[in-house]
């Protein structure tokens, strides 16, 4: 089973990386010729509405999130998945039905004129991405069914689709005539298909929905509105992390401190879309391992998920380092050159970042969702308390410094937490991880010498990169292929309590 975990992994990796790839590339080759067809307003009003598409998803509390915990621990219990699935799907629908009301009200305000014709087009934008969100959210859940059997190779060729899909039908739109709603529309209906496809999926494998009115549960919908409150209180505070701080900065510092800030964030994001593809393969490993309470199998898997995640977080701080330069150079232009040494100071959240990903789900699967919760909003205060006095002293700066200081904290205070379930020492738990990080750690410490021996020699700042970015990704493809096992020699010597509860 561990073997092919792992072949599932690395296939599920390379399809969502490529993805991401097909998403950046088609992106910087769609957005001037959007711009160039709408004009300067139109294309900010298309900019936004993508923004609060993701916004609005939020709005779905946990659920999508709570259902996927829920399937994953009653792997093995078809009349449970049925339960769960149909009480999902039964709080689903009435939070969609909600968001259709509020869409119909906003019209309802266009066509008796209490929102005014100048505020056109918003209303009518606002209005179709409530639609969207609300045919959305209970088609989202097919994709719980999906993740909760570790499929995650049909979600990412289902990712691809909708990729494609946008990329190919909105320039044709907009060359045959087509405008703002237009193309709006068109990936509104785009994203749709992207979870109906997943339904699609779902019943010509299984020849059913998994929907039983029969089987619906209030109680079961009680249980799975508390934990999933805790999990939209945690989604919450991570689009809180970095996602807003344009916003702080400008508040704090003025507009004219936003851009460069703006740049950074953009290249941050694009790293944690990456972090994320490589951990969320594990999230529904671990939260069967504790359903089937296999709780030193769920406890190595999360360790797993932590050496992959903080193993990333760290060659990507030092290849912003290497390349952070040459690349903003050419991004944006040598103006924002300069942005690179804070740049790279700004991507040592994402070990932080890593940590949080590894163990949310294995909190969650426990049951410790309050905790996870808890732990994701002391990160947002730290962050707060630490804001002004670091501002003051250091600019825009200072708001790096108090996110990399937050999330330094928030990751030592989840392995102390870690060490509480399991009933060990954090110090023993500590040992555990750096075991776990050793291999990265050399790694790191070999690139950063023959980069200093390739600038001594005098070599090509373009031979270097390419040999430093190929020896890593020989790592990398090493570290997927490698059989992963549930099982670690060191895990009964240092976490007892778990193992002999498996």
């Amino acid at each position: 089973m561990a073997k092919a975990n792992t072949k599932g992994y690395a296939s599920s990796t390379v399809i969502r990386l490529l993805a991401i790839g097909l998403n950046a590339v088609g992106a910087l080759l769609l957005l001037p010729f959007v711009l160039k067809a709408l004009g300067a307003n139109d294309f900010g009003i298309w900019a936004m509405a993508t923004s609060i598409t993701g916004y609005l998803l939020l709005l779905d509390f946990g659920i999508a999130l709570a259902c996927t915990r829920y399937l994953s621990v009653n792997a093995e219990d078809q009349a449970g998945w049925r339960r769960t699935f149909s009480s999902s799907f039964a709080l689903s629908l009435g939070l969609a039905a909600l968001l259709l009301l509020v869409a119909g009200l906003v019209q309802v305000g266009v066509y008796s004129g209490l929102l005014p014709a100048s505020y056109q087009p918003m209303p009518n934008v606002i209005s179709l991405l409530l639609v969207e969100v609300a045919l959305s959210i209970p088609l989202r859940l097919y994709q719980s069914i999906l993740r909760a059997e570790v499929r995650y190779v049909e979600i990412g060729l289902f990712e691809i689709v909708r990729i494609v899909l946008r990329l190919l039908g909105i320039p044709l739109i907009l060359w045959a005539g087509g405008g703002l709603m237009s193309i709006l529309v068109y990936a509104s209906a785009v994203n749709v298909l992207f979870f109906a496809l997943m339904l699609i999926n779902v019943y010509r494998r299984d020849r059913t929905l998994y929907i039983d009115w029969q089987t619906v549960d209030w109680a079961h919908v009680r249980e799975l509105f508390n934990f999933s409150k805790y999990a939209a209180v945690t989604q919450v505070a991570e689009f809180f992390k970095y996602r807003t701080d344009n916003v702080l900065v400008g508040i704090l510092l003025g507009v004219s401190a936003v851009a460069p800030y703006a740049i950074m964030v953009v290249v941050v994001d694009m790293l944690t879309q990456i972090l994320m593809r490589f951990q969320s393969y594990w999230d529904t490993i671990i939260m069967r391992h504790a359903g089937e309470r296999r709780l030193a199998s769920a406890l190595d898997t999360t360790l797993k998920s932590l050496q992959i995640g903080v193993s990333l977080a760290l060659l990507a701080t030092f290849d912003t380092w290497l390349l952070g330069t040459h690349f903003l150079s050419l991004w944006v232009g040598e103006t924002y050159a300069h942005l690179a040494l804070p740049l790279t100071l700004f991507t040592l959240i994402l070990p932080g970042l890593a940590v949080q990903l590894a163990t949310s789900p294995y909190f969650n699967a426990l049951g410790k969702q309050r905790s996870n919760a808890g732990l994701a909003l002391l990160e947002i205060l730290i962050k707060l308390v630490l804001l002004l006095p670091l501002t003051k002293l250091f600019a825009a700066d200072g708001v790096i410094y108090a996110s990399v200081l937050a999330a330094f904290g928030a990751a030592v205070l989840r392995l102390r937490v870690m060490a509480g379930i399991v009933q060990c020492s954090p110090l023993h738990l500590t040992r555990m991880v750096i075991c776990k990080l050793m291999p990265v750690l050399v790694l790191l410490g070999v690139l950063w010498s023959l980069t200093l021996l390739l600038e001594i020699a005098g070599m090509p700042p373009l031979f270097t990169a390419a040999l430093i970015l190929a020896l890593q990704l020989i790592y990398l493809l090493f570290s997927i292929k490698k059989p992963t096992y549930t099982h670690h020699p060191a895990l009964h010597a240092i976490c007892p309590s778990p193992r002999s509860t498996s």
